[in-house]
Parts: structure tokens; sequence; C-alpha cells
């Protein structure tokens, strides 16, 4: 993978990587990427970094990756689940984190979250009790 003419292990230069968005707000992290090979030939590069349950399910073996798939594609709102894409040309910088030219509002990384706190997080008593006593 060429990033500012430099070539990087995109497995080692992104997996399992935090991901900022462009506020540094935590936005997940790089579960898996989604590859494109050139029509020239040559080395494939990456087109989407992949976040979310969905994506690291793919990734872990056994039991526990078929857990987190039926989980995922039970709780996701879509008939069609998918993991969370977002394109590489949003990636401003790759250092100990990947961070972002956007805004975390405009990625679909929390699909997941905001269902379980709209659907069963919001119901609970206090749930969203503070101190200053708004929600």
């Amino acid at each position: 993978m060429t990033r500012a003419g430099n070539r990087i292990d995109a497995g080692l230069g992104l997996l399992d990587r935090q991901i900022l968005d462009k506020d540094g707000k935590d936005s997940g992290n790089v579960d898996d990427l989604e590859l494109f090979a050139r029509e020239e030939g040559g080395a494939p590069y990456v087109m989407y970094i992949l976040a979310g349950p969905g994506a690291l399910a793919r990734r872990l073996r056994g039991r526990a990756g078929a857990w987190l798939e039926s989980a995922f594609e039970r709780l996701h709102h879509s008939e069609d689940p998918h993991p969370a894409r977002i394109p590489f040309g949003v990636v401003k910088d790759i250092k100990h984190s990947v961070e972002l030219s956007i805004s975390k509002r405009g990625l679909d990384v929390t699909t997941i979250e905001d269902w379980v706190r709209d659907h069963f997080i919001s119901k609970i008593p206090g749930a969203y009790h503070d101190p200053g006593g708004t929600k």
C-alpha cells in the first residue's frame, strides 16, 4: 500500500488500529480491509476500511466468530447487514491510530451502538440521568 509516497504493509500498518474522526473522537477500530486489484496487475490497494462487529466476525475463527456474526446480523437494522465501510480517501494520517478527515457522524460505524441505545438503553429508567438534570 502506498500512502503519501510511502509503502507500508496494510495488515501491519492498519489492522486493529483505533480510528479517530476529525475531532479526535473514537470511531472504532480497523477490523478488516477491502482491497481492489489493479487492472494492469501489481499490488492491490486499500479501497475501504471495514469496521465494527460485522467485519471483526469475519476475522475471528470458530465459535466466537460465528456468534459475533450471528449477533451482528440479528441486531442490524438492515435486511442485508454489512460491515461499516470507510472510504480510504478520507484517511488523513496513519500514526498510532488512523486519523480521518471527516466526523464520526458521517460514518456508519455506530449503527449497532445506535440501535442498542434506541431500543434497549433508552427504555431503562434513569439511563440518561446526569447531574445537570438533562438527557
